[in-house]
């Protein structure tokens, strides 16, 4: 696995050629495809369980993929850059909620302030929203289970350290290893063996979802 400034190099670089393209050219979007893919399996974006969150994330790539000119790699890392977007709609649709709330509480409202955003006047990329849609749904699998064959996943003898555990402390953050070994008070040996496991008998299960849905071939 990479290492973190190798990614972010990688990524830099990435951004920087999909620049030398015209905005409405094929090779521009294929680029733009291939930067959503690695940044969201990456699992470097900022993540929050929040009812709103898929809707926050769509706008900040629809904002972002459309004014890529606007990132200065002298000032941060791509995925920093895209965190800042992606932390300022959720606050957005968090204040949003707020208001609404409000609003319902407070019978005698007369007038209401709107917030306008340049976010919100921007249209998705049409090839970048299946991706989005793709993670989006696999995320919810992993949250909801429904076969039970994630939490039947388990490391050694311990039902608490199963796959479904583990994809929910990579996918959003991903969470180094020895953190997670800690968080479970792993000692030195289950701590070299517990990549080893997720390689083995986690990851197989992700590819596994992914083909019977059509993402990826078999």
């Amino acid at each position: 696995m990479p290492s973190t400034d190798d990614f972010h190099q990688s990524i830099g670089r990435l951004v920087a050629q999909i620049l030398t393209y015209p905005p409405d050219s094929a090779q521009r979007r294929r680029l733009l495809n291939q930067l959503v893919r690695r940044v969201m399996q990456s699992g470097k974006l900022w993540k929050e369980y929040k009812p709103y969150y898929g809707d926050a994330l769509q706008q900040m790539w629809e904002y972002c993929l459309t004014h890529l000119e606007e990132y200065d790699p002298s000032r941060a890392s791509v995925t920093t850059w895209l965190n800042y977007y992606l932390k300022k709609r959720l606050r957005y649709f968090r204040d949003r909620s707020y208001r609404e709330l409000k609003r319902r509480a407070t019978p005698y409202t007369t007038s209401e302030n709107k917030d306008l955003d340049p976010l919100d006047r921007v249209s998705a990329p049409e090839d970048i929203e299946p991706v989005i849609d793709i993670w989006q749904k696999t995320l919810k699998w992993v949250e909801t289970d429904p076969d039970g064959i994630l939490r039947a996943t388990c490391f050694r003898k311990r039902p608490e350290i199963n796959a479904q555990t583990l994809f929910l402390k990579r996918f959003p953050s991903e969470t180094p290893w020895k953190e997670i070994a800690a968080d479970f008070d792993l000692d030195e040996a289950e701590t070299k063996d517990l990549p080893k496991f997720y390689n083995r008998k986690c990851l197989p299960l992700l590819r596994n979802f992914g083909s019977s849905q059509g993402y990826i071939n078999s």
